[in-house]
Order: C-alpha cells, then structure tokens, then sequence
C-alpha cells in the first residue's frame, strides 16, 4: 500500500470486487473465479490489517465491520449455467461458419511453409479445444469462448492467409481440382453480414 492509498478506501473497493466476482465473474483466462475470489479475500484481510496498525479508529467504520467474504472452492466459477450454454452456441457457430470450413478443407493442402505461414492448425485448434472443454466441463476454457466472434475473426483472417497462400503455393493437379471443389466462401457471395 502506498502512502497515498486510504486502506478504508481500499478496503471497501475490495468488497465491492469481491461481490461482483462472486455474482458476475472474472474474465481471468487461466484460472477459476473461486481463486480470485480467495485473493480478493487475502486483500480484505491485508486493508483490514492495516487499519488495525495504521489508523485504528477506522476500525468502527461500517466497512471495517463488514462479516470478512467465506473463503471459496478455488474451482468455483459464476454464471457455471450461462457459460455452458455461450459455449454450446459458440461452437455451433464455428463449426458452421464457412471460413472454419474452407480451413478444414484446405489444411491439407499446405506444406510446412504454409501451415506456418498461415497459423491454420492453432486457428482449427480454437474449435477443438472448445469441443473437448464442453466434454470436460472446463469453464475456464469455455468462458474464453463467450465472445465467440473474436475467434469467428479469427478463421476469416486464417482463410485469406491460406487462399493467399495456396494462389502462390505450387499446386498438383489434385489439390487444384479439390480448391474448385470447395471454393473460398466469399467467391460464393457468403459475406460476413449474411452469417450474422
């Protein structure tokens, strides 16, 4: 704590974030809200601490009072209901999206230059990943997927890259007939306002 910081201040943000990831969640990518929730409670313990030591006549302060939050599970996560369902709809989404299909298609057709060129396998992996999280029930990879249109960016950027790449890329008479096969999605009047 600074000697700027007012620990009665402090302390009452520290409920204030305590609650709201306890109701709402976090956003944290690796680990689970019961986790944050303990060192939010950590804090609490800390601010109340340094009223004790440092300015005791907070300690009849409302806040001060305040019932300290229970230590959690540190695998409790909020909203667990909401994020099954986002992640659910997410993948359905990604798996018919048509860039994540053109990059399905194509992947076998790019040799090891183009495989990292393009990022392809890690991009494919987004929707893997989130399939086998659902299998699992990995909220914490689930919830990374809830704003499901960051990672529906991500195959349509993928998909250029690799249509770039197969254009310059010296193809058999194979993969070339298998590209008109599946054209890129756009040539087929697919655009991004349709799929919404």
């Amino acid at each position: 704590m600074t000697r700027k910081e007012n620990p009665l201040e402090e302390l009452e943000k520290a409920y204030a974030q305590w609650e709201s990831l306890y109701k709402q969640g976090g956003s944290d990518p690796f680990y689970p809200d019961g986790v944050n929730l303990n060192l939010v409670r950590n804090h609490i313990l800390y601010f109340k601490r340094q009223i004790e030591e440092t300015r005791p006549l907070y300690k009849n302060s409302e806040v001060y009072q305040r019932e300290l939050p229970p230590q959690v599970e540190d695998s409790y996560m909020a909203r667990a209901e909401e994020i099954r369902a986002h992640a659910k709809d997410a993948l359905a989404s990604y798996k018919a999206d048509p860039y994540y299909q053109y990059l399905l298609h194509h992947r076998e057709e790019l040799d090891d230059a183009g495989l990292k060129k393009t990022s392809i396998l890690p991009v494919l992996n987004y929707a893997q990943a989130l399939e086998t999280a659902i299998r699992e029930d990995d909220l914490v990879t689930m919830r990374r997927h809830e704003r499901a249109d960051r990672y529906l960016d991500s195959f349509r950027s993928c998909a250029v890259k690799v249509r770039d790449v197969l254009e310059s890329q010296e193809l058999n008479l194979f993969a070339l007939a298998a590209q008109d096969d599946f054209p890129f999605p756009e040539e087929e009047g697919i655009t991004q306002e349709m799929q919404m």
